[in-house]
């Protein structure tokens, strides 16, 4: 070979050399630029997923508490319904005799010549504590699902109150509620 095709070829050589170490260097800038890149987005997506897990553990605190309350409110609806049944019990169990009480003396027998007295069969006029035993019957009806008509036509039967529409008014609000 001539020394000028030598050094021509050494040239072209030291050019591509300088070329492939150009690109190399290049290749290498961007793969650092792209892992630089990726690192911050994984920061970004750490910081992110961190905030998520937090408020996630802040909804989860608060629906353990409504769950704790909604429980605690349950309870003591169910325990004013079984306040409530015992109630009724006690208002439609017959009054316990005392066992040493004496009976009662039979009515005397009406004389000849008097008219017999016929007993009134309408239901008692019903004031003040009556009024509310005809109030939690009709509240105890209306949680056992019956009708507002089949709870007044109950009243009518057994109760003669001043104004039945107005406590089944009061009632079926409640119930409603």
């Amino acid at each position: 070979m001539s020394p000028e095709r030598k050094s021509s070829a050494a040239a072209a050589a030291d050019r591509v050399r300088a070329v492939l170490e150009a690109a190399e260097q290049s290749a290498a800038e961007l793969r650092a630029e792209a892992a630089q890149e990726i690192e911050s987005q994984l920061a970004r997506a750490q910081a992110v997923a961190e905030r998520l897990s937090g408020r996630a553990d802040e909804i989860e605190k608060a629906l353990q508490g409504l769950a704790d309350s909604v429980r605690d409110e349950l309870s003591a609806l169910k325990a004013d319904l079984e306040e409530l049944r015992a109630v009724k019990e006690g208002i439609e169990a017959p009054p316990a005799r005392a066992e040493l009480e004496p009976e009662p003396e039979p009515d005397p027998e009406p004389e000849p010549d008097r008219e017999p007295v016929v007993e009134d069969s309408t239901p008692p006029v019903v004031e003040g504590e009556g009024v509310e035993g005809a109030r939690v019957i009709a509240l105890n009806m209306a949680l056992n699902g019956a009708t507002r008509e089949e709870t007044a036509r109950y009243l009518s039967e057994n109760f003669q109150l001043d104004d039945p529409d107005a406590l089944l008014d009061e009632v079926y609000a409640r119930v409603s509620s």
